[in-house]
């Protein structure tokens, strides 16, 4: 009896595990699908052209610019795992589905790439699922999950910069107080 309980224990441990993998997968999928991936993919750009401007000073070549863009390479990663958190607390997996399903649609696409550009039929499916569950759900809830993300954000954001920061300095580079 005992055998089977703990193999029973054991089973279901297993499934909530799953079930919170396929959770975390999932928002990184849509995560990568809504556009959210290219804007941090946009911000590491952003801090290295930050950074060539702090440093124009230096003689610093382009081959090391390139060697630390190459260790920033799983920055990405690290903070589409960091924005899991804020939505855990807010958003079902169902909800994380039917928010990918959208995204995957034509009109979801155009909607991330050129929100001008929406035909009639477009701007119709738009407005029907922000009229879904989901989307009221989406749009009862955008401003804690913005809080919530700019938290991550300003927290990866700066660990990312004093990374790169001590990097140069480990090289040499030193920024005048």
């Amino acid at each position: 009896m005992k055998k089977l309980l703990f193999v029973l224990l054991f089973l279901s441990s297993l499934h909530f595990f799953a079930q919170k993998s396929t959770y975390h997968q999932d928002v990184i999928k849509y995560l990568n699908t809504n556009g959210t991936a290219n804007q941090y993919t946009d911000a590491i750009d952003q801090l290295f052209t930050l950074l060539k401007h702090q440093y124009k000073n230096y003689d610093i070549s382009e081959s090391l610019w390139d060697e630390l863009k190459t260790d920033t390479k799983p920055e990405l990663d690290r903070i589409l795992n960091m924005l899991v958190s804020a939505y855990r607390g807010t958003y079902e997996q169902d909800d994380i589905k039917g928010m990918l399903a959208f995204y995957e649609t034509p009109a979801g696409k155009q909607f991330i790439t050129d929100k001008t550009n929406l035909t009639y039929e477009q701007q119709t499916e738009i407005s029907n699922f922000y009229n879904s569950p989901v989307g009221q759900k989406i749009l009862a809830s955008e401003q804690e999950i913005s809080r919530r993300v700019g938290e991550v954000s300003e927290i990866w954001s700066r660990d990312l910069y004093r990374n790169l920061v001590d990097k140069l300095a480990a090289k040499g580079y030193v920024m005048q107080q």
